[in-house]
């Protein structure tokens, strides 16, 4: 019986407070910067505010909507803004179509494709609807009767320009890092980017075309940047792109309102239509490079994951023999070499066969993924390990001296040996181990398939002589059996 879900208090009055806050502070800033952006209706309070409710990713407390509305509310009156409540309601209704769309029937579980940034924008849309929507009828804008089709119209796209422009670069920002976090596998921001010179030259054209934009003006500035927001796709990563497409959107719409649209009397008038063409030219300097960006990033997970599956065998997750040969053969060969040298392990589950006769296959691919992943545990990640074949198993120690791969191997013998499987009966089956050592450094210099035969060589000595020990190649007598005492740390150690 499930028990029932209990909220704490505190946690859902912290959630209401800190969305409340969030949502004044923005509104405040977006109507003190709506006079650089009336004439297309940018509105980017609720984007960023949707943008950081998805980013949080607890469910939304019916007091957080409740406060969140207040606060909508409260902004618009602390600068004296017309249709406070109004206002405050339409943009409610906005947030919480996209909120409910994108973090409950499309939730967006991986932002690296097209088909989260299509449903990013048919979001954006359906929830500038619900504003628009909801600002007619309330008469926040005006009273439906006298509104007349190109109004609406601007109003919408003014609406959906925001959460085109602010919602994806805030929903892809990285993650902050925490002390400890590997970064190995972080995504290069625009400052990583910026140290690399020949990676400049995306950013430093896209700088040159918005400048160009500034001092030619007229109806083509608006396309100037896109050439070099192409170019940036194919040259930075996803969220590198959301964020550069975001500031070039900006600055096109900064520059249009201050220089773009001077005329003799003054600025050019943006009615109906024109400022609707305005904003959909906006939008498409914007959606298409993230579009690609995404196919792009897409297309890159997939080469991984596809190089991941040729890499790495499939019921075990160790990596496959051509990988495993290929990646010893590269520390063999490194230039300048390990200081204390390289050791090589074969390791094959003792008496494997009979496991399948008496339980079945099944039962034998359960060991071989439980005797993998306690293996891959125990291993430091420099470390390689492969599966050679059926139960037998090779491990590549870098920079690791003849006695630490000795200790390794003890270390390694005793975890397997603790493991315990429940297969068809209450009693337990039990893992047992034999391994074979060899080390580069034990003779003269040797290829690799030269010391796998004489880690096989020692292997199969461990083996005659009991199993569930190791045996060093070179050495006339087994070692490290199932009474060995646990061997102490040493700097080979995982």
């Amino acid at each position: 019986m499930m028990r029932p879900q209990t909220i704490s208090l505190d946690t859902t009055a912290i959630q209401a407070a800190w969305v409340a806050v969030a949502a004044f502070l923005l509104t405040v800033a977006s109507l003190l910067l709506q006079p650089a952006f009336a004439r297309v209706a940018l509105w980017p309070a609720n984007a960023i505010l949707v943008g950081l409710l998805l980013r949080h990713g607890a469910p939304i407390r019916p007091l957080s909507w409740a406060l969140m509305g207040v606060g909508l509310m409260l902004a618009r009156l602390s600068l004296g803004a017309p249709q406070a409540v109004a206002g405050g309601l339409a943009d409610l209704a906005g947030v919480g179509v996209a909120w409910l769309l994108l973090g409950r029937f499309w939730p967006l579980d991986n932002l690296r494709t097209p088909r989260a940034v299509v449903r990013m924008l048919l979001a954006g849309l359906s929830a500038a609807a619900a504003t628009v929507t909801l600002g007619l009828l309330t008469g926040f804008w005006r009273p439906p009767a006298a509104a007349s089709l190109e109004n609406i119209a601007g109003s919408l796209f003014g609406q959906w320009l925001g959460y085109c422009l602010f919602l994806l670069p805030i929903l892809l920002l990285p993650a902050m890092a925490l002390p400890g976090d590997d970064r190995r596998h972080r995504d290069r921001g625009l400052l990583q980017h910026l140290r690399d010179w020949p990676a400049r030259m995306p950013g430093l054209l896209l700088a040159a075309s918005l400048a160009l934009c500034f001092l030619l003006g007229g109806p083509g500035a608006l396309m100037l940047p896109f050439g070099a927001l192409l170019y940036c796709t194919h040259a930075y990563q996803q969220w590198t792109v959301a964020w550069l497409a975001l500031l070039s959107a900006l600055g096109v719409l900064l520059g249009f309102e201050a220089v773009w649209a001077l005329v003799p009397g003054g600025l050019l008038s943006l009615f109906a239509w024109s400022r609707v063409s305005l904003q959909i030219g906006v939008l498409l300097l914007m959606i298409v490079p993230l579009l690609m960006s995404s196919v792009l990033a897409a297309r890159s997970d997939l080469i991984v994951s596809l190089n991941r599956a040729l890499d790495h065998d499939d019921l075990t997750q160790a990596l496959s023999r051509p990988a495993f040969t290929r990646g010893a053969q590269e520390y063999l060969q490194r230039i300048p070499p390990a200081p204390y040298g390289n050791g090589l392990m074969m390791l094959d589950i003792d008496h494997f066969k009979r496991i399948n006769d008496q339980h079945g296959h099944a039962a034998g691919d359960n060991v071989l993924r439980e005797f993998s992943r306690t293996i891959r545990e125990a291993i430091r990640p420099e470390d390689l390990f492969g599966r050679l074949g059926g139960e037998e198993f090779g491990l590549m120690l870098p920079d690791c001296s003849p006695e630490d791969a000795a200790e390794i191997a003890e270390r390694l013998r005793a975890c397997v040996e603790k493991i315990r499987l429940y297969l068809d009966s209450d009693e337990p089956l039990r893992l047992t181990v034999s391994i074979g050592i060899v080390h580069d450094r034990q003779g003269p210099p040797a290829g690799l398939a030269k010391l796998l035969s004489h880690a096989d060589q020692a292997l199969y000595q461990a083996k005659s002589q009991g199993r569930n020990r190791y045996c060093v190649h070179g050495t006339e007598d087994a070692e490290g059996t199932g009474g060995a005492a646990e061997p102490s740390p040493t700097s080979c150690d995982a």
